[in-house]
């Protein structure tokens, strides 16, 4: 382990370790009135909501040392903007949209999950208050189908900017030994570099690149690695099925998909479709940004279905939660460590209510 990886570590563990002293009368001692419901041993995932966030993330720091492949998969409120270009569609929405879930599953380089442990997969169920927020109501309609209890989001999801500081000083980004696998990952990465960041996207999408360069210095796109092939124009689940992957948990859940995309990964690798070749071609290239562009599929984007816009939209103004030791006139600049931590007690939105939303583009 490298001298910046190892202090970043101790910094974690201390401001965790703390954090879960300070926070034992309303964390630890809630959590167990839901581990029955939170845990599920038959297919490795585990519900991680306010409660038990921070004990989670520990967890996943402590073994993402061995287990530093990352599948990743988010929901989120649909597609409400359209833009000309997809880069511009896909900052608009994820601007002015809120993370419903992340999932995160964890393996070795063999595609092997955790040994002797109960769970492998992490489903991060973020605070989100259809009352409130905006949403494309197929969307929404789907997830509930699909079993997000939203209600459950609404009183006990975690707070964006709590989970943004601890996965900023988790051993999961900024670090060059953790390779994330997404499919079609862009607005998955874009919404986390969102919460990362604490401020909206940059408006030029080289920026953006170079942004999630920095935060997932080593990801890549399985869309992208099928490029070229007779499953290139196919979604995840048909991916799956035709190489026989099994899926576990459910279907358009953040959880269940990481789970599946990244067996799907090295199922692609142990039949040979994808090499150490492939993926040093694709490495950080995301379909439809940059050079993963297909302008006859991703220059634009249409949203499909009818949003809710009879609500009010609200913004959060709330300063930067993290401080890095230098800053552009920008962004963060994250090169340099140790990371020094604003660890305030106060993490709630101070949110700014802007009026009631008009017709979308």
């Amino acid at each position: 382990m490298s001298k910046t990886a190892s202090k970043k570590k101790l910094i974690f563990k201390d401001i965790i370790d703390r954090n879960v002293e300070e926070n034992s009368n309303t964390i630890i001692k809630s959590s167990s009135r839901y581990n029955s419901i939170d845990k599920n041993s038959e297919n490795g995932i585990i519900e991680v909501y306010e409660h038990n966030f921070i004990q989670e993330i520990k967890k996943i720091c402590e073994l993402s040392e061995e287990y530093n492949y990352i599948g990743m998969d988010t929901e989120f409120p649909g597609i409400v903007f359209s833009e000309n270009f997809y880069y511009k569609t896909l900052k608009k929405n994820v601007d002015k949209l809120k993370l419903i879930q992340l999932g995160i599953t964890l393996t070795n380089e063999k595609g092997e999950y955790p040994k002797n442990y109960p769970y492998h997969t992490w489903q991060f169920n973020l605070k989100f208050d259809e009352n409130i927020e905006l949403y494309k109501d197929d969307s929404i309609k789907l997830l509930k189908e699909c079993g997000i209890n939203f209600d459950k989001l609404r009183t006990n999801g975690i707070n964006t900017n709590l989970f943004a500081e601890y996965l900023t000083i988790s051993n999961l980004v900024l670090n060059p030994n953790i390779h994330w696998v997404s499919f079609q990952g862009s607005y998955d990465f874009g919404y986390l570099l969102r919460l990362l960041i604490n401020r909206e996207l940059p408006e030029d999408e080289d920026e953006f690149i170079n942004l999630l360069n920095v935060f997932f210095v080593d990801y890549y796109d399985i869309r992208m690695l099928v490029k070229g092939n007779n499953n290139s124009q196919i979604g995840l689940n048909k991916l799956a099925a035709k190489l026989e992957v099994k899926r576990e948990g459910q279907i358009h859940q953040a959880g269940s998909d990481s789970l599946v995309t990244i067996d799907v990964f090295f199922k692609l690798k142990k039949l040979g479709l994808v090499d150490n070749k492939k993926l040093e071609e694709y490495k950080n290239i995301l379909y439809g940004i940059g050079k993963g562009q297909d302008n006859e599929e991703t220059f634009t984007y249409t949203p499909i279905g009818g949003m809710n816009s009879n609500m009010n939209y609200q913004n959060s103004n709330i300063n930067n939660i993290l401080y890095l030791n230098q800053l552009n006139s920008k962004y963060m600049n994250v090169y340099n460590y140790p990371m020094i931590i604003n660890n305030q007690n106060n993490l709630l939105l101070n949110k700014n209510n802007s009026g009631q939303m008009q017709t979308v583009i």
